[in-house]
Parts: structure tokens; sequence; C-alpha cells
């Protein structure tokens, strides 16, 4: 099981509120939605781009986001 299906399947929020969980994991977890809708439509580069520009990050920081996601 990765990273994002466990947080998928849990009620995210409530972990955040008991502190398990920090509170920027739910923004991974909204970042990688949209890096995952955008990847049906285009190559994985470009998907990385339009998140970085979307979210106001670098695209470095996208890529460890998937990594994170994937593990």
């Amino acid at each position: 099981m990765t990273n994002y299906e466990f947080l998928k399947k849990v009620k995210l929020i409530e972990f955040v509120k008991r502190g398990m969980i920090p509170i920027h994991i739910m923004d991974y977890v909204l970042i990688y939605d949209t890096y995952l809708l955008e990847l049906q439509l285009n190559k994985k580069s470009v998907c990385i781009t339009f998140c970085a520009d979307k979210f106001n990050l670098h695209e470095n920081s996208i890529r460890n986001i998937i990594k994170f996601m994937l593990f």
C-alpha cells in the first residue's frame, strides 16, 4: 500500500486534528490528485510543470511529493 492509498482510505482530517499527520500532507494529497488528473491528458513532465505553476512550487518539490505518495 502506498502513502497515497493509505491517505485516501483514512479520515485525514481526524489524524491532522490529533497531531498525528502534519497539515501539509493535506496539500500533498491535493497536489497529487491534480497531478493524476493532468496525467490522463498530458505527459509526466508537462503535468509536473502545470502543478508547479498552479501551486506556486518548484518542479523539484512536485517530484518530491510524487515520490512521497508512491512510497
